[in-house]
């Protein structure tokens, strides 16, 4: 494990990033960390005694500092950093330090979709349990007050990131695979069979006698399972999901009341039914892999089965912010078509409710490569709302490649009309003039579209209570001729 006197975070208030200082800090480790904004996750960490610098990035910040953590977003001119390789320090990209609690009994969930759900689910499943482990996610969970904790137990959850290849640092005892798909090419040549490959790597480093549990519903999981079985020894391979090849199993998914229900049958057998407080089939095949981890932990299927029934997702997971006059406002950190597709779906369950997105697209590149697939992925919207392109610092605008360029392709799918909106405020405008009694409002993307969910709940709250309160004067309004 990491020995340091201190260590110092570049961007402290990324997800992976808050968790590691998180973790360290608790642990007894000095920490500090530098964010060009503060947020919720600095605020925590400050809370927690961590030296937080908000604002522009200093060499001044890494004083102290014999360990210096980056993530792939700081680039190599970044004063700290440039600092801290000119003075001799220790440098680790953040997934160096991540490998360096993967080595022993731990957790690490991978895919395209579905890690910080199904990763949540496992940590849930395990904190309830009373085995304290190490929690390392990459979004924020109520039941821990955030995204890392350090646990005295000897398991260790965690993320494992494809989309810079950081995954190939890892060597888990158990690896939880959801799905496999083109995502973050810019990383990997442009070529989805790299990606294959890196989830082939990966699971190779599984350490011997581990388990790999692999969601049989995505065919590269299956074709990479059926090879690692081909390899006695290597690592032994569960399938999961709805596919015949699984030994665990969802049958009968369907919604009830809080969200998705389904039987749970492994190896032939009914071990129950598993009721979530969360909607979407996709939601279903992420408790399962959880279910696959939490029982090679040891755990009975009755403690995994309460557990799931009051599990709390993780933030910007279909995250409910208001239920008022019979509108639901949600939001949902999908950016990828797939993900979309299934948030869309899980709004749609819930009969008699039209759907109204509003979707914020991020990075030119994804929206580039995916562009056909994105065309596609909106047909569960009754009404669509697209902003511009949220793009990270640095990157170019592709030509060719926006929002309005978007919109015509959802448009020619769907035959409905799409706008294009860039000004939040606007938006806002929109919805509260667009919506109506039983309808599903529902952000989704990877930037900062949450606001428009936040300021849409809040908005609608407002109105009812004026409304409560004009109603309940028990005086004639002026001018009423009562």
């Amino acid at each position: 494990m990491l020995k340091a006197r201190k260590v110092h975070f570049i961007g402290v208030g990324g997800y992976g990033m808050s968790a590691l200082a998180m973790v360290l800090k608790q642990r007894g480790t000095a920490v500090s960390g530098s964010d060009v904004a503060a947020s919720a996750r600095t605020q925590r960490l400050a809370e927690a005694g961590v030296e937080v610098h908000i604002g522009a990035h200093d060499a001044a910040h890494i004083e102290g500092a014999d360990v210096v953590v980056y993530s792939t977003q700081v680039p190599e001119d970044n004063p700290e950093l440039a600092a801290a390789r000119a003075r001799g320090l220790r440098v680790l990209h953040r997934s160096e330090l991540l490998a360096e609690f993967l080595n022993g009994r731990s957790i690490a969930v991978a895919g395209t979709h579905g890690k910080t759900t199904t990763s949540s689910m496992v940590a849930c499943l395990l904190e309830k349990a009373g085995l304290d482990p190490t929690i390392l996610l990459g979004g924020d969970l109520e039941v821990i007050g955030g995204t890392g904790k350090a646990g005295r137990g000897d398991w260790v959850v965690a993320e494992a990131d494809e989309s810079d290849r950081s995954f190939l640092r890892y060597h888990p005892r158990v690896a939880v695979v959801t799905n496999v798909e083109p995502e973050h090419l810019e990383f990997w040549e442009g070529s989805f069979a790299r990606i294959q490959e890196g989830f082939r790597q990966f699971l190779r480093q599984v350490q011997p006698g581990g388990l790999a549990a692999l969601c049989a519903d995505d065919p590269t999981l299956r074709s990479i399972g059926q090879e690692l079985r081909n390899q006695p020894g290597v690592v032994h391979v569960v399938f999961y999901g709805t596919h015949p090849e699984a030994e665990w199993r969802a049958e009968n998914i369907r919604p009830w009341e809080k969200g998705i229900v389904y039987d749970c049958v492994r190896d032939g057998r009914l071990l129950g039914e598993v009721r979530l407080p969360i909607p979407g089939r996709h939601n279903a095949l992420n408790s399962l892999g959880a279910l696959v981890a939490g029982d090679y932990a040891g755990l009975s299927f009755r403690q995994m089965q309460e557990t799931l029934l009051s599990f709390g997702n993780a933030r910007r997971r279909f995250e409910v912010w208001a239920d008022v006059d019979g509108i639901r406002v949600v939001d949902d950190y999908a950016h990828h078509p797939t993900e979309i597709r299934a948030t869309l779906a899980a709004a749609r369950e819930q009969a008699g409710r039209r759907v109204v997105a509003v979707f914020q697209p991020q990075r030119y590149s994804r929206t580039h490569w995916l562009m056909d697939e994105f065309a596609t992925a909106f047909q569960d919207a009754d009404v669509l709302v697209l902003t511009r392109i949220y793009s990270p610092p640095g990157e170019r605008p592709i030509p060719g490649v926006s929002a309005e360029a978007l919109a015509r392709r959802i448009q020619a799918n769907t035959g409905r009309p799409v706008a294009v909106i860039s000004d939040q405020e606007e938006i806002l405008r929109f919805l509260l003039a667009e919506v109506r009694p039983g309808d599903t409002v529902i952000t989704m993307g990877a930037g900062d579209i949450w606001k428009v969910a936040r300021a849409l709940a809040q908005a609608l709250q407002s109105r009812a209570v004026t409304r409560t309160a004009s109603s309940g004067s028990g005086r004639p309004a002026p001018g009423s001729g009562r």
